[in-house]
């Protein structure tokens, strides 16, 4: 890893510990997790950007093997040993890579980390669920700021980043919930009982795409 890579980094950690030192983070479960999770076929599940928990161990204390992912010590201790069920691995999601055919449940709420896709898709067993829900883009950028854009997806990008799997859920609309202001692309899709690019780039059969639910 390169010197830039990792200031950058250490940037990050201190950024993110000291939210989780102030208590400024939701504690709730998501809800298009709790509207959903019931739909997985099995008990192994990675929490992506895992945050303070909530819903690593929502998902713990409904009988799933986690894999919590944050960059944050001081997040990964608002739950380490709070459930047997529970692996805290503190890692750069920027540098870190999702095992190919491990899991039936991948979450990733509010992050966005565009070089994952592809591995989240693999990652996936054959029948895995994911459940995506992160920010997108405001219309013409409005009340971005000076935030970065790559934190925003676009309209219908993670949509179109997914039709390899089979889409139960998706919708874009603005949050009702926390914050009113902001926009949310939500995505529930399993990996169909085939194959599809690997990451060596070889191109194998992939199943047809499913109709979008309203």
């Amino acid at each position: 890893m390169t010197d830039k890579k990792n200031q950058a980094m250490h940037r990050d950690r201190i950024k993110w510990n000291e939210k989780y030192r102030r208590q400024d983070y939701p504690t709730e479960p998501s809800r298009i997790l709790k509207d959903f999770f019931s739909m997985a076929l099995g008990g192994t599940a990675l929490d992506l950007a895992a945050g303070s928990g909530r819903n690593a161990l929502f998902l713990a204390e409904r009988g799933f093997a986690v894999d919590a992912v944050d960059i944050s010590e001081e997040g990964l201790a608002l739950f380490a040993g709070r459930h047997p069920g529970i692996r805290p691995i503190c890692a750069d999601l920027d540098t870190f890579d999702i095992p190919i055919e491990r899991y039936d449940l991948i979450l990733n709420i509010l992050f966005l980390n565009r070089r994952l896709f592809p591995q989240i898709r693999e990652g996936l067993r054959p029948g895995g669920m994911l459940i995506f829900e992160t920010l997108i883009e405001m219309p013409g950028g409005a009340g971005h700021g000076e935030r970065c854009r790559d934190y925003f997806l676009r309209p219908n990008e993670l949509l179109h980043s997914f039709l390899s799997l089979r889409i139960l859920h998706y919708r874009e609309e603005y949050d009702t919930g926390q914050d009113e202001h902001r926009r949310l692309a939500s995505l529930v899709a399993v990996r169909p009982h085939g194959h599809f690019t690997s990451r060596g780039g070889c191109s194998r059969a992939a199943s047809g795409h499913e109709a979008v639910l309203p």
